[in-house]
């Protein structure tokens, strides 16, 4: 009897010591600093180099003066779509949510327009191909940027001219089809504005509107006829286009200023 009472009291003896182990254990835990919540990640900046594709329409005026001995004028309005792509950089001032950027772009063009009138039998415009390379200022929102841009501008411009003195007489222009073409590079520049949204990572969706204006540019062709050759340039065209698009942009940095802090315990 004295034995098993032993042994009950050795079993209750180890059972306590167990259990007053696992509330201190317990105890000890409950002590233990709960770590804060990370920090907030901080807020998107706009620097960093980029690489888009955008899609847009345009329309468009090709004004033709042509010096007879009279002067002719008359215009020709074109319309189509465009696509291409743009490069750039942008940098965010640390002091004031201001962006300031450099890009260039390029694009291929499905632009033209014709008219059949007095004094010109036939005019047809067409722009093949145009670029830029501008300035971009603008004020950013945190993930939304307000932006105004505007540079330089080139075009490759394509023209047919069939021109006529007066209604029911033949044209004044010899060769095969009678018609005269002037392909040539125009220089001007172009202005605009547009909004852009960091929609998701270092993604960024944009929606633009641009004016280009390739200004005047005069020709000497002796194809117009004797009476024209006593103007040099015996005739010039200014092309102007206005455009509207939408873009998708991809921006090679980490989409916020700097990782987030974890703190270690």
């Amino acid at each position: 009897m004295k034995r098993v009472f032993i042994a009950w009291l050795a079993g209750a003896a180890t059972a306590a010591v167990f259990l007053a182990g696992s509330t201190i254990t317990a105890a000890a835990a409950d002590l233990q600093p709960v770590p804060p919540p990370p920090p907030p990640p901080p807020p998107f900046t706009w620097t960093g180099f980029e690489l888009g594709l955008h899609i847009g329409g345009a329309t468009g005026t090709n004004s033709v003066n042509v010096f007879d001995t009279f002067t002719f004028s008359d215009s020709v309005n074109n319309t189509g779509v465009f696509g291409g792509l743009h490069l750039g950089f942008n940098y965010e001032l640390s002091s004031i949510p201001v962006v300031i950027g450099l890009q260039a772009e390029y694009n291929f063009t499905g632009i033209d327009g014709n008219t059949s009138a007095v004094p010109f039998n036939y005019l047809q415009t067409a722009v093949r191909q145009f670029g830029s390379v501008d300035g971009r200022l603008g004020y950013a929102f945190n993930n939304i940027l307000i932006y105004a841009i505007g540079g330089f501008a080139y075009g490759d411009i394509s023209e047919i001219i069939n021109f006529q003195v007066a209604p029911g007489n033949p044209p004044s222009i010899t060769g095969y089809p009678n018609n005269r073409f002037f392909d040539a590079n125009r220089y001007g520049f172009n202005v605009g504005g547009g909004i852009e949204y960091n929609f998701y990572g270092n993604w960024t969706a944009r929606a633009e509107y641009r004016y280009y204006d390739w200004g005047t540019r005069g020709f000497n062709d002796a194809g117009f006829g004797a009476p024209v050759t006593i103007a040099i340039p015996n005739h010039t065209t200014r092309e102007t286009l206005q455009t509207g698009r939408i873009g998708l942009t991809y921006k090679f940095a980490w989409p916020y200023a700097s990782a987030p802090l974890v703190a270690k315990y």
